[in-house]
């Protein structure tokens, strides 16, 4: 069976398995948790076994309406209790699969928390979540993202829906004034979720002042992103990037989506009650159409924006002061690309292959040599596994690096850097298999019953807590050295192993890249 015919299979199985957990025999009464004061009013959730569980808590008003393209309004004080046992709606979705998730809704602002028996639970570290999805996708009551497992190791596990794609990025201010669609909103929307957090999570057992925010993919970049925007200082004290696709909008390109967007939904400039009108679906719609425009976005249509509101680049934060005072655990899998080339058609002519271009460009590189640099370091790799390689540094594993070495050098702070390397079959070590960091499975379902894959999840998870707690990810049978001038990087595998200077030489070759400023390269 090959990869693309595999994964669809996979997707169909899941799908189907999603919907068949909706149904059932009927369940026993539930266990309520004790009534918990918030900011915005009293709440209730369910015991199951030992974790205290509260799902959909609104922390924002509806970003509908008035509040529509303008950034997070904190929730309006509700009365009574709020019934908080079942997930919010989802924020509206540009693509992704949607399946096993709530609907989507107006009122998606929410977020979930998992902690230990609250009669006995104080100042546990807490671990905020960002999903995934490319800023376009994904919701923290994915089933993936259960926080039961972190519960039961001593954390308070929080996760949360942000805008996504139109609503959350496309860049309006030039059309509407100012705080209208400033480009941001989704990042916006995660620091009022850690203001929420600063507020209320002693409720919930968590120490306000020891707070990891972490995410993959999207919500690894979003991460970053988060830390490079003003207003977030004092509301992060460790951050765990996983596979951060790290790039930014700028705003000519910004201005150009907006501009083909209201054209396209032929909304005049300056009508504001027109654009807050407007369903969301057919911004949704717009988006197909921006796909088939050459040259618009860079590398995404749906990025933050490099202006006032977030007026660092994410790649160079650490290089211009910002998250000095964060500890850092980053990192990258190993094959992230193969994940991509079962879901695309051609990753030839690809958004990959079109950003692994300009960073390869920006470099002052030719793709032959970049090309024969990978022959020599992978001899026994076919063309299409090299050029996959070159495609899934190019967008992860190099602005992961420059965001480590600029912390390493400038922050006071700790450093660590990981790189996954447990293989699935057919794709190997790829895009989204370190989710396996929750315990719940993967994107693929049926690899949990392969070789090491326990073994990895739970020394993962035991790192990620070490860290949380502490600021090392080290455990009793793993001494994870921080990275510095060695760049030592922790393999993460069912037998890990300490790794250094693993990328000394695409580091030689991308200098440059890793050097400069990606504001000034354009990347």
């Amino acid at each position: 069976m090959n990869r693309r015919r595999f994964l669809k299979r996979s997707v169909a199985i899941s799908t189907v398995a999603a919907i068949a957990a909706t149904g059932g025999c009927m369940r026993e009464p539930r266990k309520l948790t004790p009534i918990i004061k918030t900011s915005a009013g009293d709440l209730q959730g369910e015991v199951l076994g030992s974790v205290h569980r509260f799902l959909g808590i609104p922390y924002a008003d509806p970003p509908f309406g008035q509040l529509r393209w303008k950034p997070p309004v904190h929730r309006t004080p509700w009365k009574g209790v709020l019934n908080a046992m079942e997930f919010g709606a989802v924020c509206p979705q540009t693509g992704g699969i949607r399946a096993g998730l709530p609907d989507e809704g107006e009122d998606c602002l929410n977020l979930n928390v998992w902690t230990s028996d609250l009669s006995n639970t104080a100042n546990l570290p807490v671990m905020v979540w960002l999903h995934g999805g490319g800023q376009m996708s994904g919701s923290g009551a994915s089933r993936l993202y259960d926080g039961t497992h972190f519960a039961n190791d001593g954390v308070v596990l929080v996760t949360c829906n942000r805008r996504l794609g139109a609503e959350g990025y496309l860049y309006l201010e030039e059309v509407f004034g100012e705080g209208i669609g400033p480009g941001n909103l989704g990042i916006q929307d995660v620091i009022c979720v850690l203001e929420w957090v600063a507020e209320n999570i002693n409720q919930f057992g968590g120490n306000p002042d020891n707070v990891t925010l972490f995410g993959e993919s999207g919500g690894g970049a979003a991460t970053q992103a988060v830390i490079a925007t003003p207003g977030s200082e004092g509301l992060v004290r460790r951050a765990i990037i996983q596979s951060g696709g790290h790039a930014a909008q700028r705003v000519e390109t910004a201005s150009e989506i907006a501009q083909q967007t209201l054209k396209h939904l032929s909304i005049r400039s300056g009508d504001l009650n027109a654009l807050r009108q407007t369903n969301w679906a057919q911004f949704v719609g717009a988006y197909e159409m921006l796909q088939q425009l050459e040259n618009v976005g860079q590398p995404q249509v749906y990025l933050p924006v490099l202006n006032h509101h977030m007026p660092i680049h994410p790649v160079d934060a650490p290089f211009k002061g910002k998250g000095l005072d964060v500890d850092y655990l980053i990192g990258t899998c190993r094959d992230e690309a193969n994940f991509f080339s079962v879901l695309l058609p051609e990753m030839e002519g690809s958004v990959f292959h079109q950003r692994a271009t300009k960073v390869i460009e920006s470099a002052g590189l030719s793709w032959q040599q970049v090309n024969e640099l990978y022959a020599r370091g992978r001899p026994r790799s076919k063309p299409g596994e090299i050029f996959n390689a070159i495609l899934g540094d190019m967008w992860f594993r190099m602005p992961a690096i420059r965001i480590a070495e600029g912390h390493a050098r400038h922050a006071s702070a700790s450093t660590y850097m990981y790189l996954f390397e447990w293989e699935s079959p057919l794709i190997g070590a790829a895009h989204a298999m370190d989710l396996m960091v929750f315990g719940n499975g993967l994107p693929i379902p049926g690899m949990t019953a392969l070789p090491g894959y326990e073994e990895t999840a739970k020394l993962m998870r035991r790192a990620w807590i070490g860290f949380a707690t502490s600021g090392k990810p080290s455990t009793p049978e793993l001494e994870w050295a921080s990275y510095g001038v060695q760049r030592s990087t922790m393999s993460l595998n069912e037998q890990p192993k300490l790794l250094v200077d693993p990328y000394g030489g695409e580091i030689g070759l991308f200098e440059k890249i890793i050097q400069q400023t990606w504001d000034t390269l354009g990347l």
